[in-house]
């Protein structure tokens, strides 16, 4: 397996090889195929018993009958393909490649099982997933059929390693910082890569492989639901599934709405430039990853209803979190409708859903946050304004600054024109960010309502924290109170960093601006990116792998769990100010 998918990977990767070297690699890869076909058709035969088999190796006998099938009909029927189509053993070839890469994936999800089946630390797991797959899209985007080549030049050039780590680790992460531009300098196969990577990243490599798990119809361990609850933050264990599948339906329709509403917004493409733009920048938006095919991003095309009211949606379902989204579809679905979900699908429970305190405090923490930043921005901006805007397109430009600074990454105007109070307006919302278990970062709006809370409660004399008729554990205040500490601390050392290495005072607000936007996984930037130095690059990358895999997280990946004590110290109080 690993030597025919490294076959596959240098067949495509590398542009100048020679025929022999083509066919060679290709062989290599039918060979694997026909191996795999009758090893598997040999086990199946004297398998004692075979229902048992095909159950326990659907997955293996889908992939080689789809090759085996696929192969009989080109061999048979290629007479009847177009004229120009490719030839019977390029088609042939063309099928092994794609079965080689679906049983890949399918081993790499059985092993992600297994770990997160061993009881293993949660966030160390979600932690080396995400180096993982930083590594892996590395290796593919250095490759030189990921860049755009000179036509001109018959030499081939590939992407300097810290251009590709920096963009792999941006789009894994759902930053959307960039040092090169995506639309100019990635091939289609680039682009594609940096696409994945973002979907995945989004959505968490550990969700995949519960997908596929859960659409094979096997059961999840207790200890891989319990690994799954903690990275998807859920609080129903026995639930998972139901919310893995929930999460898939949800991610699909949403973004394949959001491609065709997408569509008319490069009228001037042909039709299939304009398919893959819509698709890339609905996955794009509702992963809150801020990567654009074009070069100024969105700018000054703020005035497009896709993209004042498409992108914006996308953004705000991608960043509520997927617990929320399940939540508020499980009570639509018994509180307003018959529909009904038969197993092994979602089976959803046919008692009446109640909203919880989780989804009504990050509804209204969103909402408030969506409508006092486009205030907040509209009335900064408004301030020493020197140019000439109208209030309908300062208008529009804050409420969709306000939606995309939390965590997208997009942006509709120049974003170094900014006031320089603005930009302080913008560090704090970027910091706050999305909501708990989103495609979103920062530390979360959550986090920051308890916080709020919290202190409420102390200047009102109460020793809890009271919201909605329900009380909040102080766990949970202390966990808040932590990831904001955290938060601070990491956002100041990479700042600290930063202004060192470049040694700029007078843009020392960029700097601040640049390294929040990196911590929150934001992606926008007010056009120093590229400029930064090499030192600075890595203080960026190092941040945004640890703004995505949460302050926290990354701090208990690093340490055992401590033993709990029955005993306590006796109190005594200190002086606070």
């Amino acid at each position: 397996m690993i030597i025919s998918l490294v076959a596959t990977v240098i067949l495509h990767g590398l542009l100048k090889i020679t025929t022999i070297v083509h066919w060679e690699l290709g062989c290599t890869i039918v060979i694997a195929m026909v191996y795999f076909t009758l090893s598997l058709t040999i086990r199946y035969i004297w398998h004692l018993s075979r229902k048992e088999f095909i159950k326990k190796y659907l997955a293996y006998i889908f992939i080689s009958g789809l090759w085996l099938l696929s192969s009989i009909a080109i061999l048979i029927f290629h007479d009847l393909f177009p004229g120009d189509a490719p030839g019977r053993l390029e088609l042939v070839l063309g099928v092994s490649e794609l079965c080689v890469i679906l049983r890949s994936l399918y081993e790499t999800i059985l092993l992600i099982r297994r770990v997160s089946s061993r009881g293993w630390n949660p966030a160390l797991i979600v932690v080396a997933s995400f180096l993982i797959l930083i590594s892996i899209g590395t290796i593919l985007l250095m490759f030189p059929t990921a860049r755009v080549q000179d036509p001109t030049d018959n030499a081939t050039e590939a992407a300097p390693f810290l251009v590709a780590l920096f963009t792999s680790t941006s789009a894994s992460c759902v930053t959307g910082l960039i040092v090169v531009p995506t639309g100019t300098y990635w091939s289609r196969t680039g682009q594609t890569i940096i696409m994945i990577l973002f979907q995945i990243g989004g959505l968490g490599i550990l969700t995949f492989g519960a997908f596929f798990a859960a659409a094979f119809g096997r059961t999840m361990q207790i200890r891989e639901s319990v690994t799954f609850s903690e990275m998807l933050e859920s609080h129903q264990r026995g639930d998972v599934r139901r919310l893995l599948l929930a999460i898939l339906g949800i991610t699909i329709f949403t973004e394949l709405t959001g491609a065709i509403f997408l569509t008319g917004l490069w009228p001037e493409l042909p039709w299939q430039e304009r398919l893959y733009y819509s698709l890339f920048h609905s996955v794009s938006g509702y992963c809150n990853a801020g990567f654009s095919l074009m070069d100024d991003n969105l700018l000054n095309m703020g005035h497009h209803w896709q993209v004042w009211g498409v992108m914006p949606a996308l953004i705000i379902v991608g960043g509520l979190g997927f617990a929320v989204n399940y939540n508020y579809l499980i009570y639509g679905i018994t509180h307003f409708s018959n529909f009904s979900i038969r197993k092994p699908l979602f089976n959803h429970p046919t008692q009446k859903v109640r909203l919880t305190v989780s989804s009504r405090l990050v509804t209204l923490t969103t909402l408030f946050l969506l409508v006092g930043g486009t205030l907040g921005i509209y009335l900064l901006e408004s301030i020493h304004q020197q140019k000439e805007v109208s209030a309908w397109e300062q208008l529009n430009s804050a409420w969709f600054q306000s939606v995309t600074f939390r965590t997208a990454g997009f942006n509709t105007v120049d974003l170094g024109d900014y006031q320089p109070h603005t930009k302080l307006f913008a560090v704090l919302m970027m910091f706050i960010g999305a909501s708990p278990g989103s495609t979103g970062g920062g530390v979360k709006t959550v986090v920051c309502a308890l916080a709020v809370l919290s202190v409420w409660s102390l200047l009102k004399g109460r020793d809890r924290v009271e919201i909605m008729g329900r009380t909040i554990p102080n766990t949970l205040i202390n966990r808040s109170l932590t990831i904001i500490s955290l938060g601070i601390l990491v956002l100041m050392t990479s700042t600290l960093l930063v202004v060192m290495f470049e040694n700029r005072q007078d843009i020392f607000l960029d700097h601040l601006f640049e390294t929040t936007s990196a911590f929150a996984t934001v992606g926008v930037s007010t056009g120093i990116t590229a400029d930064l130095s090499p030192p600075s690059h890595w203080v960026i990358i190092l941040t945004m792998f640890i703004g995505r895999v949460g302050p926290l997280t990354a701090l208990i990946a690093l340490t055992n769990r401590g033993p709990s004590y029955r005993y306590s110290y006796p109190e005594e109080s200190v002086t606070l100010g």
